[in-house]
């Protein structure tokens, strides 16, 4: 019995002591994403889009855009394009010919997408998973949990890091639900120049266009909640 304790006991210190050292590796590795990152004055990236919801039997692909300097992104995405510039988000939808406005910060708990390549920061415990080799390449694999699951739709999320590189190649996003979320970097390109324009939806350029600002919604001359109409302008 007292054998069988001390068994136990040294499996588990061995356990935590392993990881420690995976946390202590995916820090090391994290750290220097992080500061190579933040060098980058703006980040371009081409990416495929995944939505894999099992719970649902639906698997879809789309190829995205994004654009992004501080706190300010442009994302297209299909026949969506998303601006922030930092205060207030436009959600333009060419087919529908719509155009939604929010404020920069609100919406549900994913991530957002300044955050994609520094998501680890903070509100993550990570530990390094494995190396692994896809296509030739050698990827760090290094999963993220929630330190508070709770306020979360996801439970898990996992880093591809390309390790000759150093940049983030693959993001999974594991739902509580089964519906999970893809991002697969095809092209990673640092510090191109954009104005402040890049980032906001141009009203003059795309006349016609009905516009829900918070709710309420703005076409032909008229202001409606709902069916509604509210004010008239002239």
């Amino acid at each position: 019995m007292i054998k069988t304790k001390i068994f136990l006991a040294g499996l588990i210190g061995m356990m935590s002591l392993q990881l420690q050292a995976q946390d202590a590796k995916a820090k090391q590795i994290l750290d220097e994403l992080s500061d190579k990152t933040r060098k980058y004055s703006t980040i371009t990236s081409d990416f495929d889009f995944t939505l894999d919801d099992k719970a649902a039997d639906v698997k879809q692909t789309q190829e995205g855009l994004l654009k992004m300097k501080g706190s300010r992104y442009y994302i297209k995405l299909g026949e969506n394009h998303i601006y922030s510039d930092g205060e207030t988000r436009w959600t333009y939808n060419e087919d529908m010919q719509e155009v939604y406005i929010d404020n920069a910060d609100s919406g549900d708990d994913a991530l957002n997408p300044t955050e994609i390549y520094t998501v680890w920061e903070s509100g993550f415990k990570h530990y390094y998973d494995k190396e692994i080799t896809e296509n030739g390449r050698a990827y760090h694999l290094i999963k993220l949990n929630p330190t508070e699951p709770e306020d979360k739709p996801f439970h898990t999320v996992k880093l591809y890091i390309d390790k000759t590189k150093m940049e983030v190649s693959k993001i999974e996003i594991l739902g509580k639900q089964g519906d999970n979320y893809i991002y697969s970097v095809n092209s990673f390109k640092p510090d191109i120049a954009y104005d402040s324009g890049t980032f906001k939806f141009d009203m003059a350029k795309n006349p016609g266009v009905e516009v829900y600002d918070k709710g309420t919604c703005y076409r032909n001359g008229a202001a409606y909640i709902g069916d509604t109409p509210i004010v008239k302008f002239a």
